[in-house]
């Protein structure tokens, strides 16, 4: 009888601890693929669940993505020039060799995000969560046009970088007002002609890293 007992028990415990695939909705994940082909077909999909959804290699060129769940998506090599991603929900997701360039991600939760070998010039992150994010080898070396005087830089103006990896990323001109790079991995990076109007370093890793006065920093190389 307990021997009945026991596997009856067993049995039960493990209906529950089914894996969540088996469980899962598949009325999502046609949800989430009529969401894909939505923003394929319009550029646009404001609001849209498209959770751990391939979007590799797309051309979004001025897609409208405010506000999207894009948790775990395959963004990368993506083009995204342009594109409006404000308050989208980015985490974990994967913008890797991606091109960002004048995209907005203000207010944008990318905690956890890979944007490493991205383009960044003129892309937007004020006030966005990019928390242990992964920017090596990002380029958004900046510029002042001499005739014009017109600055191009990467906006990254009170976002929070804590503990984000920026190893090579180059920031030339780029506007890190209000940032916190606290615990943030700067090695190799260049901030020259950054703007860092109380931006917090606290603990940031410094290596052959470039300070917005041309000055190499290399206090944690050892």
């Amino acid at each position: 009888m307990s021997k009945v007992l026991f596997v009856g028990i067993f049995a039960i415990a493990a209906i529950f601890s089914l894996p969540s695939l088996v469980l899962a909705d598949p009325s999502s994940d046609r949800i989430q693929a009529l969401n894909r082909q939505r923003l394929i077909e319009t550029n646009r999909c404001q609001g849209c669940n498209l959770q751990n959804t391939d979007l590799n290699g797309l051309k979004l060129i001025g897609a409208d993505l405010s506000k999207a769940s894009l948790q775990g998506a395959n963004l990368r090599s993506a083009d995204l020039r342009g594109a409006n991603l404000q308050e989208a929900n980015l985490t974990y997701v994967d913008l890797s060799y991606a091109d960002l360039r004048l995209a907005n991600f203000g207010k944008a939760n990318l905690m956890g995000a890979n944007l490493s070998n991205t383009y960044l010039l003129d892309a937007s992150f004020r006030e966005s969560n990019l928390q242990e994010a992964n920017l090596t080898d990002t380029y958004a070396d900046g510029n002042v046009d001499v005739f014009t005087k017109v600055r191009q830089f990467v906006n990254l103006e009170g976002a929070n970088l804590l503990k984000a990896n920026l190893t090579n990323a180059k920031l030339g001109f780029a506007n890190l007002e209000k940032a916190n790079l606290s615990e943030v991995n700067l090695v190799e990076a260049n901030l020259e002609n950054a703007s860092v109007i109380n931006t917090n370093f606290t603990n940031a890793k410094l290596c052959n890293t470039t300070f917005q006065d041309g000055a190499v920093n290399n206090q944690n190389c050892r």
